[in-house]
């Protein structure tokens, strides 16, 4: 049986389970729908003036990326980068569905994602 390490805690996996297999899908009592995401600029990234929106739970991450690369797109040129945090420490995987993320780092009924021009954290 392999062990697992998350959040500083080990525990057995499944059967069968590789250790970097991802973490299973969150079981949640009720499922939502729709996942408010707050946009909140780091460093000197201009503010939006939307920045709390509605996004379909199983969309993926980089729906958000492409909605806040839109709304930035006078600021940054066509060629500009964006970079994206999830509560201010790490970049989550673009194929990562919006639900998940939402279960697993959301905070006070939102998915905070922190965005910034150039590189702010690891």
């Amino acid at each position: 049986m392999v062990s697992i390490s998350h959040f500083g805690r080990r525990a057995a996996a499944p059967e069968g389970a590789m250790a970097d297999d991802p973490p299973p899908e969150p079981s949640t009592a009720s499922p939502v729908d729709k996942v408010v995401v707050l946009l909140k600029a780091t460093g000197d990234a201009p503010i939006l003036k939307q920045n709390k929106f509605k996004i379909t739970a199983s969309d993926r991450f980089e729906k958000v990326v492409q909605f806040l690369t839109a709304q930035l797109k006078p600021q940054i040129g066509a060629d500009g980068r964006v970079f994206v945090y999830l509560n201010s420490a790490f970049t989550p995987r673009y194929d990562e569905k919006v639900a998940n993320l939402y279960a697993w780092h959301g905070v006070e009924g939102k998915l905070v994602v922190n965005y910034a021009l150039q590189q702010a954290w690891g």
